[in-house]
């Protein structure tokens, strides 16, 4: 029977014969939606198989990224960014992705769907650079290709679990595969992780986070329709439950009052129970109770974060080939997911802030593609595609009136005390205009804090007449209900000008309209309210706290449609100097599809709203590169090296306001080039060497507004009061008093303060480099295996306005695995050792909310030990 041409598996172990020629086994790829081996391909893409990753502990995009060059993924709050030469992106729900997840050829674009895409896979590619033409927008930076493990022709079935004892983490995973008649073929795989035990002691909850339970399966089935039609069924679903994370305070700020101290650590005090009340020294009879006890739960749900959710997935994928030997191929995916998260957004142990937010997407497309024969002089492949999806993302932000107005409170009488001001004086409860400017009244100018006194005096104003009233708090919510409908035409050819050199040239055009409306108003203080309220103290405490103007926005409002397109091309000269040595030079444009804001606010203190303010603009891309394929020693090792220059315009950014949300512009033109190499090396029979090397200079060309860091925006905010100040008269007070309750770092970042034309970007190491070992070991009939894997970066700013809190040093990993098993592989028994230096390393820090001078950061998992077993059937 005819069998269409299959996906080789990558790997490094070698049959006897290759074993004995010390040849390296020919990887396999599809990062030009065909087969070729990755020495052919003239793109600087990586590839890792299955085993390596087992071998590895490699389970998610985080443990990846070390192993590959210019790659890297953080974990953040909302959402995980993945970062390829600088470029990642931000935050935000309404953002499309920089870099493209592709699995079976379907398109994940956003973060959940590929939370188990590492789910049984046989190969994960990491293509660099912009892929627009064969894979289409929002790979501006590169893509993720991953194929998982497909149905065998032969019986196999494997069981395999493990644990982690330092963060009481166990897995079991199984699967079986084989043939079903003489023309279907099935796989299913399952597999169940949990972690009951993670590595930061939340002392808040007296239990270690994060603790997380996963649990997924898939079904596969291959159908020979016909000796040349080949038909791949797939169906998947996986859920999710994470119960707390990592966090905890870098620099305590103006927390250190509640005993919070900062500093990189495994323990935290983050959390929202109930307290005793703090006690103020010096308090004003003004609020003489204290801190509200949250005695009906509004603010605690039970842990520092929680995020249950689940994904559901299938796909058929249909390959006939044609007599002329060309194949048509049809591509069908659903894709959907939903969760529900809950964040402690003070991040500390004052139950002050917390945000829950929540998503819900489905997703359909299909892509039909027609492959030339390969041989001939003139080699192609076009085809079409269409994808629509549906979004609903919604934040909703308690403020507990309770906590916050002592806080203010307690700022405001011990700051006009110190300057040798009556607290009585100025203080007009439920007015915060006059209680501000008779506070700048009362201190002057000259005083570095004025500002600052005169914005906490007013915010407890404000807030006064809620606590006397037995309102403990409002809530602020904000919903985006997105429509999104894309498609493309797409061409790429490939014309042998001699047998040695090859020009290739691709085109796609895209088109695309979205439609959304938006919606931000006040509910009243209680769990998962989401229904609009009439009372206007909590009205005006959300507005003020909540720094937004309540506004209803539908699909018929202006700026809440965009319709795109753009024509993204490719140009590749590749040339054989020898049987051994390929080398290429390329030319290729993308862009990321711009969208709607989902955390669109509007202007603070209820200053209005605008539609046309929501939606920003697509971003776009040129990169230059050019690398080389070489084997070397006759075939015992291969190295790879890339060259890139690459600008953006228009660079979509994510600007943290300094309270409580984050506004998208389109903010920078940006430069980003620099050098990757990776190459293998079977040095003897038994052992096999692997290394990388990744080099970026990105520089942004212009990027006026940036967030300012904290002390920037302290500073501003301050120059902008005694600008104030200096008018003189009532004027000059009220123009004061809008500077202390106004200004954000929305208005800093206007202004242009932390303009940072020359810098460079978050997450963004100028040098990384790997070097993994792989050694084996006969002992009679088994073998023993060992792998030694060096990771490291250099520094590397962990926020995107490059405050120097946020400046990782640099780092490394040192990971290892002794495997030891007998040569049929029917079973093996695994100890895999991950961080074994211990080092500490923080991967994400922001300026925490509402707390100026506050930062919170994430930090990596230490040193830990797995023992796992695996048994074939």
């Amino acid at each position: 029977m005819k069998k269409l041409p299959l996906v080789l598996a990558i790997g490094i172990s070698s049959s006897p014969l290759m074993a004995q020629n010390l040849v390296l086994e020919e990887v396999t790829v599809t990062a030009q939606k065909r087969p070729q081996t990755l020495q052919e391909v003239p793109i600087s893409v990586s590839a890792l198989d299955q085993a390596r990753m087992e071998d590895a502990g490699i389970q998610r995009f985080e443990d990846l990224a070390a192993y590959v060059p210019n790659f890297a993924v953080v974990k953040d709050p909302v959402g995980d960014k993945i970062n390829i030469r600088g470029i990642q992106s931000g935050n935000q729900a309404g953002f499309e992705q920089s870099v493209g997840t592709f699995v079976d050829g379907v398109y994940r674009g956003r973060g959940v769907q590929s939370r188990f895409a590492f789910l049984d896979v046989e190969r994960v590619e990491v293509l660099r650079g912009p892929q627009g033409t064969l894979f289409g927008k929002n790979t501006i930076a590169g893509a993720l290709n991953i194929t998982t493990a497909k149905p065998t022709e032969e019986f196999e079935s494997e069981l395999s679990a493990g644990y982690t004892p330092e963060f009481e983490e166990s897995f079991v995973k199984g699967h079986v595969s084989g043939a079903l008649s003489d023309t279907v073929r099935a796989r299913a795989v399952i597999q169940d992780r949990r972690m009951d035990k993670g590595w930061m002691e939340n002392v808040h909850y007296s239990h270690d986070v994060p603790v997380s339970e996963e649990t997924a399966g898939r079904i596969s089935l291959e159908w020979d329709a016909s000796d040349n039609t080949l038909v791949t069924a797939k169906a998947e679903h996986g859920n999710f439950d994470v119960q707390g994370l990592p966090w905890d305070i870098l620099v305590a700020g103006s927390l250190s009052a509640f005993g919070v101290e900062g500093g990189a650590k495994y323990r935290t005090d983050m959390g929202n129970t109930v307290r005793p009340p703090f006690e103020f020294f010096g308090q004003s009879p003004a609020n003489p109770t204290g801190f509200a006890n949250d005695s009906n739960g509004v603010m605690d749900f039970g842990s520092n974060n929680t995020m249950k959710g689940d994904t559901t997935e299938a796909s058929l994928t249909v390959e006939h080939q044609l007599a002329s030997g060309h194949i048509l191929t049809f591509v069908g995916g659903y894709s959907a997911y939903e969760y529900d998260r809950y964040l402690d957004a003070d991040f500390g142990p004052l139950n002050a802030v917390r945000f829950d937010d929540s998503e819900t997407f489905d997703q359909s497309s299909v892509e039909l593609r027609l492959a030339s024969d390969v041989g001939g002089d003139f080699e192609y492949i076009v085809g079409a595609f269409y994808q629509q999806n549906h979004l609903e993302a919604d934040g909703l932000s308690y403020f507990n009136a309770g906590t916050l107005q002592p806080l203010l409170n307690g700022a405001c009488f011990n700051g006009l005390t110190a300057l040798g001001a009556d607290y009585n004086s100025v203080f007009v409860s439920g007015d915060a205009g006059t209680t501000a400017a008779q506070t700048a009244a009362a201190i002057g100018a000259g005083f570095g804090q004025g500002a600052a006194i005169a914005n906490a005096c007013g915010q407890a104003a404000a807030f006064d007449p809620l606590v006397k009233a037995g309102i403990n708090g409002g809530n602020r919510y904000l919903m985006l209900d997105q429509d999104s409908r894309t498609w493309a035409v797409f061409a790429q050819g490939t014309y042998h000008l001699t047998d040695s050199t090859r020009l290739t040239a691709g085109l796609r055009y895209t088109a695309e309209t979205k439609e959304a409306s938006h919606v931000a108003y006040a509910t009243d203080f209680s769990e998962n309210n989401k229904t609009a309220t009439a009372n206007p103290f909590v009205i005006g405490l959300a507005t003020a706290a909540g720094e937004f103007t309540p506004h209803n926005f539908s699909k018929d409002d202006p700026g809440m449609s965009r319709d795109e397109s753009g024509v993204t091309w490719s140009l590749n000269l590749q040339h054989d100097l020898n049987d051994t040595t390929m080398v290429y030079g390329s030319a290729s444009t993308g862009f990321k599809a711009g969208g709607f804001n989902s955390f669109y606010t509007g202007l603070t203190q209820g200053q209005g709203a605008d539609s046309n303010d929501v939606a920003f603009d697509e971003e776009r891309v040129i990169t230059f590169e050019i690398g080389s394929k070489l084997r070397l020693l006759d075939g015992a090792a291969e190295l790879n090296a890339a060259i890139f220059h690459t600008r953006f315009d228009d660079l979509q950014a994510a600007i943290f306001t300094g309270g409580t949300t984050f506004e998208v512009q389109n903010a920078a033109k940006a430069t980003s080039q620099g050098v990757e190499l990776d190459g293998r090396w079977r040095a003897t029979e038994n052992l096999t060497l692997m290394a990388s090397l990744g080099y970026v200079d990105f520089t942004f060309d212009a990027f006026p507004n940036q967030a300012c860091t904290a002390a920037q925006f302290a500073a501003a905010r301050q120059a902008a009061y005694e600008a104030g100040l200096s008018l003189g008269g009532a004027a000059g007070l009220g123009a004061a008093a809008g500077a202390a309750m106004l200004y954000n770092n929305g208005s800093c970042a206007a202004a242009g303060i932390n303009d940072l034309a020359g810098g460079t970007s978050e997450n963004t190491p100028q040098w990384t480099a790997s070097l993994a070992t792989q050694y084996v070991k006969p002992i009679g009939q088994y073998d023993l295996t060992a792998n030694v894997d060096f990771n490291w970066m250099d520094e590397v700013y962990r926020s995107g306005d490059l405050d120097a809190n946020a400046l990782q040093d640099a780092s490394h990993k040192l990971n290892g695995a002794l495997i030891f098993g007998p040569q049929d592989g029917q079973w093996d028994i695994s100890l895999i050792g991950k961080n074994l230096t211990n080092e500490t390393v923080v991967s994400y820090v922001n300026d925490t909310p509402l707390f100026n001078g506050t930062f919170q950061y994430m930090v990596e998992a230490p040193r830990s030990f797995e023992l796992r077993g695996r048994y074939r059937f």
